[in-house]
């Protein structure tokens, strides 16, 4: 998935790492970081490699033990490089891939970035919309089918719940068709 820098920088704007970035590079060398500091500086110049090494750094920190003893700095650190494994995704036109790695920075990363984090969701989700629009289909396309009430077997199964809107969605030619409800207890 190789992007050029160009399609690379343009991918994701992100105004507060731009501005941050070096302060939470410096804190995490401070706190012993080296290796993650030189994989983040290789992201950053487009180096998909070492955006997922970086990342897996930070993931490890954040895992080293129980929650409150983790540095902070390491919650910015995977933020970070949530942020430089997306624009790679989004670069490379896999959307809901950007998407997922974005949302696991928005749960697991610190609050420095989180502005970032935010507007990209909300940019890989533009940027899949306008592919579904433009092309009539695209990665992870889903298109709602129907409205209607879960048949009479799940209710008299005892499911206590009313199925609102049932979607498909279709991954690749050939594959199989995963459901998506959307419950409303009643």
């Amino acid at each position: 998935m190789a992007a050029s820098s160009g399609e690379f920088s343009d991918a994701i704007e992100t105004p507060v790492l731009d501005a941050e970035g070096p302060g939470i590079l410096h804190k995490i060398s401070e706190h012993g970081g080296y290796a993650y500091v030189g994989m983040s500086a290789l992201a950053a110049s487009g180096d998909i490699r070492a955006a997922e090494a970086a990342r897996e750094m930070a993931w490890e920190q954040l895992h080293s033990g129980p929650w409150n003893s983790v540095l902070p700095i390491w919650r910015d650190a995977y933020s970070m490089a949530c942020l430089h494994v997306a624009r790679f995704h989004c670069a490379g036109g896999q959307f809901s891939e950007a998407i997922r790695v974005l949302d696991m920075g928005l749960i697991m990363g610190g609050l420095a970035l989180r502005k970032d984090l935010e507007s990209a969701v909300e940019k890989a989700s533009a940027m899949a919309r306008n592919l579904r629009v433009s092309e009539g289909g695209g990665e992870g396309v889903v298109q709602a089918q129907c409205l209607l009430l879960l048949p009479q077997q799940f209710k008299d199964a005892e499911v206590d719940c009313i199925a609102l809107l049932l979607t498909f969605c279709r991954r690749r030619a050939g594959a199989s068709v995963p459901w998506l409800v959307i419950f409303h207890s009643t």
